[in-house]
């Protein structure tokens, strides 16, 4: 009976010792070269054993067998299933899981076991990502090689120095970025938008600028690499210079006066380049440079129009082409000169057959009381120097005008508008100091246009833009430190002289009678607490309260600059009838400033009518809420939209100094009427192109200081 149990049970040891063979078969082929913790029972855990445990050498299959796991539960019967059933769980603890992932052994075993992690004391397995072949680094990428050659090109000073050093700077960093296909330039010659823009810039004489200040590239034949490298990298920098010049950056204003205080608005040529490379048609692109300004556009049409082809030629009668020069005596009846010949000539009077054409006679005479009378001037028969004017004036009109001026003034204005802002405003006044007028513009709309007297040329008004914040009515008037060394120090220290009206009296007297108050760090003093002759006036401050002295009238208009410019009225509103109204300090006068300051409350606080009048009448300073632009400019040519241009006169030389910075040439251009008044200045005081035909006359003083404040030196 005991022989089939036998049986049995040897054959389930068998099967035991079977599958822990097979379980170690396994964990010797598993790729992390481990061995696997040897179970004391067939039961797979369910995770591996954190602590390591060198296997144990199996038993005897028949002692484990037989052996009970205790002698009073064992029974013969029992030992085939305590062979087969695992262990119950004990009461200890299991080890601790590691948290080291396990690798799956590489050959499938029959169970779902996991085997153990490794010893503390066995190396430990190499990473499987370590075990794989290092990657091989990126490839460079693959650079055009007229790309590279472009780079070695702008790396070349001798090819770069003519370029703006930023224009050449961009170029670089753009072509070092750049690995594809140069922008310009195919294996046989120019693309189409190299070809377009190259024939825009050819154009730059109809925009003022000139097509010669451009290098641009020309290709042959089956260009090598080199000679396309030359062809991208010059037409690259000659574009960019378009812009540049396109925009206002042929010429620093500042470096041709210190009171032209404007600054070109020219764009970063890497914003440039790449918005060209990106440009469908570069031609249009470089177009659009230009400034949008509607005077700007007419101006262009004009000069368009006078490099155009020439109209046809009037008929003009050959009288009206003879100019009579000026002569030291009055030529009238029984005088003999040669210029009598050509008065005979200009009137259509020949001298009686045998009689001399140089001689003076009656006949002559009638012809000219005739037309005297015909133009409103006195009747003498003579020849006058109002009567010879109105004769020119008649011819001028006919007479062809030098045509290279006309447009070099178009140009050298066109070039001013290049320096302002691409924005003017909504609404914006624009004082034009050569033409003495100022104009509030809307759109396209004038809402005001008036008369303005601006600073004498060694006092000239500036030219900037900044924007008027506040207006105050009945102002103090606060003396400049250049006014105070220069016309009141003088007076003061010759007060005892009696050179004023009232008989001197000291520079207490003469402060007082004019209503100046004196302040010293901010405290008035008495003046006559001061010895005048001694002090330093910079360190004084003089006030002229409101009232009807006051130079600045009623009203001033504040646009905070550094230049302490500013617009107000006057009390010397007579000065605007002249022609010619340079005659202040350097702020500009306005002739009706009180109409300016309704236009200035309707447009900056949106005011109507009946608002605006309530806010005159309070008074004070009024602040804007909407800031109005204020551009102070130097045009000396105007458009119309008929295409009619204006010319006034270069009051203090700029056009000259522009011309000579543009061409090279400077060109003098009439200064304009009565420049400079007689009275007040000398020759020295004016630029040098403003000096024709005027003789040096000695600088005299205003008789009064009422004279000074309200005439030549005032504000």
């Amino acid at each position: 009976m005991l022989t089939p149990v036998f049986l049995r049970v040897a054959a389930a040891t068998a099967a035991v010792v079977a599958f822990a063979a097979n379980a170690s078969n396994a964990g010797a082929q598993s790729p992390s070269g481990e061995a696997p913790a040897v179970q004391t029972t067939g039961t797979i855990p369910d995770q591996p054993s954190a602590t390591a445990t060198p296997p144990a050498a199996a038993p005897p299959a028949t002692s484990q067998a037989a052996a009970p796991s205790s002698p009073s539960e064992t029974k013969p019967g029992d030992a085939v299933a305590n062979a087969a059933t695992p262990e119950a769980p004990s009461a200890t603890p299991p080890p601790a899981v590691s948290d080291a992932p396990s690798q799956a052994p590489a050959t499938a075993a029959p169970s779902t076991s996991t085997p153990a992690a490794p010893s503390a004391s066995t190396p430990a397995a190499p990473d499987a990502a370590a075990a794989q072949p290092a990657a091989a680094a990126p490839a460079p990428p693959v650079v055009d090689p007229v790309i590279a050659a472009v780079r070695t090109w702008l790396g070349t000073s001798a090819n770069t120095s003519k370029a703006h050093k930023e224009d050449t700077a961009a170029a670089a960093a753009f072509y070092g970025a750049r690995n594809d296909k140069p922008l310009w330039v195919t294996g046989t010659g120019f693309t189409d938008g190299a070809k377009s823009a190259m024939a825009e810039v050819r154009k730059a004489d109809d925009w003022g600028l000139s097509a010669a200040a451009f290098d641009l590239p020309a290709l042959t034949g089956a260009p090598s690499t080199e000679a396309l490298a030359d062809a991208e990298g010059k037409l690259t920098l000659a574009l960019l210079k378009y812009v540049r010049f396109a925009r206002g950056g042929r010429v620093n204003p500042a470096s041709l006066s210190r009171i032209l205080d404007v600054a070109p608005p020219i764009k970063d040529p890497a914003t440039v380049l790449t918005a060209l490379a990106a440009a469908s048609a570069p031609d249009a692109y470089l177009r659009d440079q230009h400034p949008k300004h509607r005077q700007f556009q007419l101006l262009h049409k004009a000069l368009l129009k006078a490099r155009g082809p020439a109209e046809p030629a009037i008929e003009v009668d050959p009288a009206l082409k003879i100019n009579l020069p000026a002569t030291r005596e009055m030529l009238k009846v029984g005088v003999e000169h040669p210029n009598i010949a050509l008065l005979r000539q200009r009137m259509k009077v020949p001298a009686e057959d045998g009689a001399k054409d140089t001689l003076f006679d009656e006949k002559l005479e009638l012809a000219l009381k005739a037309y005297q009378v015909e133009k409103g001037l006195k009747a003498t028969g003579e020849l006058t120097g109002a009567t010879r004017k109105a004769l020119n004036a008649e011819g001028d009109v006919h007479r062809a005008p030098d045509p290279e001026r006309g447009t070099q003034m178009i140009v050298l204005n066109m070039e001013r508008w290049r320096w302002m802002p691409e924005n003017l405003g909504r609404v914006y006044v624009w004082n034009n100091i050569p033409e003495f007028m100022t104009r509030v513009i809307r759109g396209d709309e004038v809402l005001f246009k008036e008369r303005i007297i601006v600073g004498l040329p060694q006092w000239a008004t500036p030219v900037f833009s900044e924007t008027m914040k506040s207006i105050a009515f009945n102002p103090s008037w606060g003396m400049p430190d250049g006014i105070k060394t220069r016309e009141l120090a003088p007076r003061l220290r010759s007060a005892g002289g009696g050179f004023f009206f009232f008989g001197g009296g000291g520079g207490g007297n003469i402060i007082r009678a004019y209503g100046l108050d004196v302040y010293r760090n901010g405290r008035r003093i008495d003046p006559d607490s001061v010895d005048w002759s001694n002090a330093d006036l910079r360190n004084y401050s003089f006030i002229q309260p409101p009232g009807g002295r006051n130079p600045l009238g009623q009203v001033k208009f504040l646009f905070p600059n550094r230049h302490d410019v500013y617009m107000h009225d006057t009390i010397e509103r007579s000065l605007f009838a002249q022609p010619s109204r340079a005659l202040s300090h350097g702020c500009i006068r306005v002739q009706d400033p009180m109409r300016f300051a309704r236009v200035m409350l309707a447009e900056g606080n949106g005011l109507d009518a009946r608002g605006v009048e309530q806010a005159m009448a309070a008074g004070g300073e009024i602040r804007l809420k909407h800031p109005i632009p204020v551009h102070m400019t130097y045009f000396t040519a105007v458009a119309d939209a008929d295409g009619r241009v204006s010319t006034f006169g270069d009051l203090y030389g700029h056009d000259s100094r522009l011309s000579a910075a543009l061409t090279g040439r400077p060109v003098r251009f009439d200064p304009g009427p009565d420049t400079v008044s007689d009275e007040f200045a000398t020759a020295d005081d004016v630029p040098r192109d403003a000096r024709q035909g005027k003789k040096k006359k000695k600088y005299k003083a205003p008789d009064t200081l009422s004279d000074a404040i309200s005439g030549f030196w005032m504000n």
